[in-house]
């Protein structure tokens, strides 16, 4: 079990406060103001084990080839590339695959459904097209406003063992609990009193406490049942 502690800090300095008392995380680089190419050397430098993100919107495509380039280059062990916006009829990115793969860096493809949960054919069909770039992990976020959305987007792992399921909105703390006790290969948490980067996050405080708990104060138990019981259409 594995939490990976995802930081959007508004500035450098503080993301590296963070990282002091972190082995494990994601940097959110599209939500640093104060971003550069030297500060994401300084950022990627060391041993730690970082994912490097940087979602479209507050940078341009250049910007973000940049940054995401700059860190592969500085170390990260992964960089995490948006189907809608980075892959799907978009090839400016894919470059940047082959450069992180020369650089050994692993490649997580992600896609985010944060206004509903989808069908489950949307989902199964998404571990599909994310799978055809050959990533080292499968990322699939969605919003889960029931005991049993969340338990359909947590049967994926019985798909492909490469699968990170991540449960937002009012399901995300559960889900993201029992994703891990079915054998996701991590999750993704916020600092200890820090920043969420997304709904439905627990912090790495409250996430460690509850796994050296009962998992069923979460009802995780019954999402693990829903989950196995469920299969592909």
């Amino acid at each position: 079990m594995q939490l990976c502690v995802s930081i959007g800090e508004p500035c450098a300095n503080r993301v590296r406060a963070a990282l002091s008392r972190i082995s494990f995380a994601e940097i959110r680089l599209d939500l640093i103001e104060d971003i550069d190419i030297a500060a994401v050397k300084k950022l990627f430098t060391g041993k730690r084990t970082l994912i490097a993100t940087c979602r479209a919107g507050k940078y341009s495509e250049a910007e973000r080839l940049a940054l995401l380039g700059a860190a592969v280059k500085a170390g990260a062990k992964y960089i995490d590339l948006d189907y809608d916006s980075d892959l799907y009829r978009n090839k400016l990115f894919l470059p940047l695959i082959a450069v992180a793969r020369k650089a050994k860096c692993g490649l997580i493809v992600s896609r985010h459904f944060h206004e509903k949960m989808p069908t489950d054919k949307q989902l199964f069909d998404t571990v599909k097209k994310l799978a055809a770039f050959d990533p080292t992990y499968i990322k699939v976020a969605a919003r889960a406003d029931t005991e049993e959305e969340a338990a359909r987007l947590l049967a994926l792992l019985a798909l492909d063992k490469r699968v990170v399921p991540v449960t937002m909105g009012e399901w995300g703390p559960a889900g993201r609990i029992a994703a891990l006790s079915l054998g996701a290969p991590f999750t993704y948490v916020s600092p200890t009193g820090g920043r969420q980067t997304a709904p439905g996050q627990l912090d790495l405080a409250t996430a460690k406490k509850l796994l050296g708990t009962h998992p069923q104060s979460l009802r995780a138990s019954s999402l693990r049942q829903g989950a196995k019981k469920r299969k592909a259409p």
